[in-house]
C-alpha cells in the first residue's frame, strides 16, 4: 500500500515563511491518490488540478518549478494569504513607494 499524502494548509505557515515547497513527489502523489487518474510527471492535468485544490485550502499562491536540470516539474511554491498588511508610505518628488511590512518581529 502507498503512502497517503496530505495536503499541505497555509495554517501550518507563520508571518516569518509565508510559503512552503511541496516537491514533484507529493504533488503527484496527491493527485494520484485523490484524482482517480494516473500521473507520472507535473502536466498540465496535474497543474491545474493541484490549483484548484491549493485554492479550495486556502492557499494565496501557487507556483509550479522546473527542475534546473531535467525541466521537468520539480514541484510547487504555496504562499499563505497575509492576516495583516501595514503598509509605509515614502513620498519623494517623483515617487509614491508602497512597503509591505510584516507584524511578526519573531
Amino acid at each position: 500500500m502507498s503512502a497517503k499524502f496530505k495536503f499541505p494548509t497555509p495554517k501550518n505557515c507563520t508571518l516569518a515563511t509565508p510559503a512552503v515547497l511541496c516537491p514533484a513527489e507529493r504533488v503527484i502523489g496527491l493527485y494520484n491518490q485523490n484524482s482517480g487518474k494516473p500521473a507520472a510527471r507535473i502536466g498540465k492535468n496535474v497543474r491545474r488540478w493541484f490549483f484548484v485544490e491549493a485554492e479550495k485550502k486556502g492557499w494565496a499562491g501557487v507556483h509550479f518549478l522546473p527542475d534546473v536540470q531535467s525541466n521537468h516539474g520539480a514541484g510547487c511554491i504555496l504562499w499563505r494569504a497575509p492576516e495583516k498588511i501595514d503598509v509605509v508610505v515614502n513620498i519623494t518628488s517623483k515617487t509614491l513607494v508602497l512597503l509591505a511590512e510584516t507584524t511578526d518581529k519573531s
